[in-house]
């Protein structure tokens, strides 16, 4: 079996029963264990009505009208990672975010967490299931944390693509991801796994037990597990191609890191006389002339750090720097290198607990219930705090030309100023409190209780209620920050703080006292709860025999209320916090009443090219507190014209309702990268010195525009980061989609021995999203002032672009307004292609015991992603690159996974290749950049095996390596961490793992 293969039903079969199903098949990346029991469907009379994804309405057969895909337990044990998305971020259909495979999500307000992005149109635009039912969201934005579902308990995952609102409501715009937990444990299950990198790093450890009994002879059943998983962290610093920070062009790599730096900055343009306050160039001759630098050689408005022995140097270009040139030093800029600092794979720690149980009160009514506790600790860690020198809400170190650390060299410029007693507002990074820390805990509890039974009289007419109640707690411990006005207290302290704590000197690395560090620091707490209750009901059954077969219904409703409370410490809530990003209070409720119905219509069967023909209808209507009524739709068919091949397709229009954080956000203050300018590229910002807007054909006007926002030349651009402020809008209005899909399925069972076991599917999709809510990205909104795409060709200030962002006196780019709204549109269309193929070897002429091999093949060929900004604005296409947004934003035009299992008697070995097509750097999009660099191709390679032993218990014990060849994650300009896209990217390097499972 390939690790995608599913094990199909073969032979005679009866159409009316099980040729659907073996088409199914073809098309559905399944497991042997998910699907063992299908062969019985050769015999109708036994064929036991299912529930597919997609659909509330049982039936005979195992069709989807959508495309579906499936993965079960050997699949999800092949991979060997402790988190499920691991699995699901290999299959070509979904894109990965978040730090994908290792949780490297150090940028975002919920660390740690993993989700499932289908088709690239974000987490919010897919809705995730368990077991059929919706559960707790892990954030504001309405996403489900998937490091809540253990993986040992995941008995299989069916995915579908193209709306399902109309099945299963808000937020199904993209498709859903149904996670079908294991049910009725009997006797006693053990399993165990280890594994790290060849580097000895990484180390993954998992552990689960489980048990369940039969009640009352077979009347119901209980099942309990416990499962335990481990994660270690791992660093930047602790790979090469990450420790260090550059700024990439296909014109070579420059060591680019943090300008607020360690050693202190000053910036003679920043001080409280105003950026015309410089020193003289006489003052600086003198000075610099002392260290051997030509008279005129630095400018007035140079940037200047300090040396351990307290004389000066220039950051850009370096001049008399004195101090020990570590990793990631560059002559031309002096920056700090934060990789010691940064998590490349977040150390994560969790316990879960599960029971279930059923039990039939008489013959028509059963009693069901699930509960779920899950806790996990999580840590992310990001350079020191940094110390800037005048964006809001000020400066955060205010220095007096009193203060007594002030270098005897520094001294000497600021009193040549014309103002010579004005406050100055230095920069620094402080080391010596240590990097900016985030402990997060969550506490994640789902309760269901449920009746469900038929109403006898010997109809198929079947019921089910159920209440759920899900709450997810987060406690979040900061540490790191420091405080402005301790700062302010010591900058003043006419000792230089001696008495109070030592001694703050800003003026050189290291050498703030460690009593001032204590003194400066601030540790923080925020708690998030959310809580989400559910009552729905339904009931399903034949309405009416037609000649083509019964026409079937599903009519229910439907009540949920979804409940965020977000309470930041106090200090976060003021200004005086520099490190984390300041916070405000959130609370926020989404209620919503929803009715639904589906029919599932046999208009055709057992004709001449009309095997079958099905239609499957559905609507939804739901009102919300927040948007008012809502409605969604489908429209899908399923047609087999002749024996074992399939069409299926249909229309869809789903909806997604803005979520709490969308709708009830306050304004709050934060950073975005900007990127280094240079020649080539459209990063940074369009008025430094070195930006290619400066320099292009337009640069007359682009000075103008700069000059008009109060940008006063020469001007280098303070920092690769830039302020932003970004909230909430409670008028925003549901997003909309529709799409469609189309499909092929062919399952052709040949006689001959090569062919027999071929089957292959084809599926097309077109999804078109409407009011799609969202902000404009700063990489974006800067370049478009300037008319980078043709949005502001008379470069004027007043452009709709422009007046999204303000600039500092000194003129760096501040307050980029990043507040959501209703945008315009993202439209995205591609394929999808599956190959399973497989022989008894015997067949081939090898000996008897030669075993079997079967090959998999799943291929999506993405067509377009285009993005449109604001209404009216041309459509950007996306397809085929890489790099549009922080958490990456990868569109690879080819994505493929294939695999080929040879299983002989107890043992099995797989084989499996990824591909992920080169990709182009997205800062040649819209505008070509002559010199992004783009990605190559990226393949990998793993192997599997396993053995099996039955006796005393049976004993199945496994080893595997990913990444055989340890490849390392390509470099690319806009990349969003770490110089690569750890989303996307293998970071880890090769590893091992090795596990046993044992059952009684």
């Amino acid at each position: 079996m390939g690790l995608f293969s599913p094990i199909c039903p073969r032979g005679d079969i009866p159409m009316s029963a099980a040729n659907r199903s073996i088409l199914l098949c073809a098309s559905a990346l399944a497991s042997a264990v998910s699907l063992q029991a299908l062969p019985a469907l050769a015999q109708e009379a036994q064929v036991s009505e299912v529930v597919v994804t997609g659909s509330r309405i049982a039936r005979k057969d195992y069709v989807s009208e959508s495309p579906i895909v499936t993965v079960g337990q050997d699949q999800i044990a092949a991979v060997g990672m402790t988190t499920i998305e691991n699995t699901l971020n290999q299959l070509p259909q979904f894109t990965a975010s978040n730090g994908a495979g290792t949780n490297t999500t150090n940028f975002v307000t919920t660390p740690g967490q993993s989700y499932a992005n289908l088709r690239g149109l974000t987490p919010v635009r897919t809705l995730v299931l368990v077991d059929g039912r919706r559960v707790v969201a892990g954030n504001p934005n309405g996403v489900v944390d998937l490091n809540t579902v253990p993986t040992f308990l995941v008995d299989s995952v069916e995915t579908i693509t193209g709306g399902a609102s109309a099945v299963y409501g808000s937020d199904a715009i993209a498709g859903v991801v149904n996670i079908k937990l294991k049910r009725d444990f009997e006797g006693f299950q053990a399993d165990a796994q280890y594994g790290q990198t060849s580097a000895g790093d990484g180390g993954q450890t998992s552990l689960a037990i489980a048990g369940g009994l039969d009640i009352n002879d077979g009347r119901g059943n209980l099942s309990v597990a416990l499962t335990y998983d481990k994660r270690e962290g791992l660093f930047a610093s602790d790979r090469d191609w990450a420790a260090i920070g550059y700024s990439i062009l296909n014109t070579g790599l420059t060591p680019s890191g943090a300008a607020t730096i360690p050693d202190g900055r000053y910036d003679p343009t920043s001080n409280a006389a105003g950026a015309a306050n410089l020193p003289t160039q006489a003052a600086l001759d003198l000075v610099f002339g002392g260290y051997g630098v030509a008279p005129g050689t630095v400018a007035r408005n140079s940037t200047i750090s300090f040396n351990a022995d307290g004389t000066l140097f220039t950051t850009a270009p370096v001049r008399n720097y004195r101090g020990q040139q570590t990793p990631g030093f560059s002559a031309a800029n002096y920056t700090f290198n934060s990789a010691d600092y940064r998590y490349l794979s977040l150390p994560l720690e969790r316990y879960s607990l599960f029971a279930q149980g059923h039990y039939d009160l008489n013959e028509s009514i059963e009693a069901y219930g699930t509960a779920s506790y899950t806790t996990y600790d999580v840590s992310r860690q990001l350079g020191p705090a940094s110390a800037s020198d005048g964006a809001f809400p000020g400066p955060d170190i205010v220095m007096p030309v009193t203060n007594p650390y002030i270098p005897a060299d520094l001294r000497t410029l600021l009193a040549s100023r014309p103002t010579p007693g004005a406050d100055f507002y230095p920069r620094r990074a402080f080391n010596e409190v240590g990097g900016r820390l985030s402990e997060n805990t969550y506490e994640t509890l789902q309760l269901v209780a449920g009746l469900r039974g038929d109403f006898g009289g010997g109809n198929d007419w079947r019921w089910d209620f159920y209440v759920s109640y899900g709450e997810m707690n987060h406690d979040e411990k900061q540490f790191g920050n420091v405080s402005r006005a301790a700062m302010r207290q010591l900058t003043f302290a006419a000792d230089g703080g001696v008495a109070l704590c030592g001694g703050f000197n800003i003026f050189g690395a290291g050498k703030i006292s460690p009593g001032c560090a204590k003194f400066i620091s601030r540790d923080v707490s925020n708690t998030t709860t959310i809580e989400q209750t559910i009552a729905e009901g339904y009931v399903t059954g034949t309405v009416y025999e037609l000649p083509a077969g019964p026409l079937k219904a599903s009519i229910g409703a439907q009540a949920r209320n979804d409940r965020f409370d977000y309470k930041p410490d106090a200090l976060l809530q003021g200004p005086d916090i520099v490190g984390f990003n300041p916070a405000v209070p959130v609370t926020g409720e989404i209620n919503s009443r929803e009715f639904y119905a589906e029919f599932l219509i046999p208009v055709l069967a057992d004709l001449p090219f009309a095997k079958s023909l099905d239609i499957n209808l559905g609507g939804r209507i739901a009102n919300y507190n927040t948007i008012g009524q809502t409605s969604a739709w489908k429209a899908d068919f399923t047609w087999s014209p002749v024996d074992r091949l399939l069409v299926r397709g249909g229309a869809q229009k789903a909806v997604r309702a803005p979520n709490v954080a969308e709708l009830y956000s306050p304004v709050s203050l934060g950073f975005s990268g900007i990127g280094t300018p240079g020649a080539g590229t459209t990063a940074g910002d369009p008025c430094d010195d070195r930006s290619s807007f400066r320099t292009g054909p337009n640069a007359t006007k682009v000075l103008a525009l700069c000059q008009a926002q109060g940008v006063t030349t020469p001007f280098t651009q303070p920092s690769t980061q830039v302020e932003i402020l970004g909230g909430g809008n409670p008028d925003l209005r549901e997003e909309t989609a529709n799409s469609w899909t189309l499909g092929l399925v062919w399952a052709p069972q040949f006689d001959a021995a090569l062919l027999r076991r071929l089957s292959l599917s084809l599926d097309y999709y077109n999804i078109e999203v409407e009011d799609a809510v969202g902000t404009l990205g700063v990489s974006v909104i800067v370049p478009a002032c300037f008319n980078a795409d043709g949005s502001n060709p008379n470069f004027d200030p007043n452009n709709f672009y422009c007046q999204l962002f303000d600039r500092l006196p000194a003129g760096g780019i501040t307050r980029v307004q990043l507040n959501q709204i209703n945008l315009a549109a993202i439209k995205t269309t591609g394929y999808d292609f599956q190959l399973d193929w497989g022989v008894d070897l015997p067949e081939l002429g090898l000996p008897d015991g030669a075993g079997k091999l079967d090959i998999n093949l799943v291929v999506s060929k993405l067509d377009s992603y285009e993005r449109q900004n604001r209404p009216g604005a041309a459509f950007v296409d996306y397809a085929g690159s890489i790099g549009g947004d922080l958490s990456g934003g990868a569109f690879p035009e080819w994505k493929s996974v294939a695999s080929a299992t040879w299983a002989v008697g107890p043992a099995k070995l797989t084989a499996r290749w990824r591909h992920l097509d080169g990709m182009q750097d997205a800062r040649s999009i819209p505008v070509f950049s002559p010199t992004a660099l783009d990605t190559p191709n990226y393949d990998l390679f793993d192997v599997m095996g396993s053995w099996a032993f039955e006796a005393p218990a049976r004993i199945t014990v496994r080893l595997g390596v990913n990444n055989l060849t340890d490849e390392t994650p390509p470099y690319y300009t806009s990349y969003s961490n770490s110089n690569t896209d750890p989303s996307t990217y293998d970071i880890l390097g090769r590893r091992w793992f090795a596990g046993v499972g044992v059952k009684f």
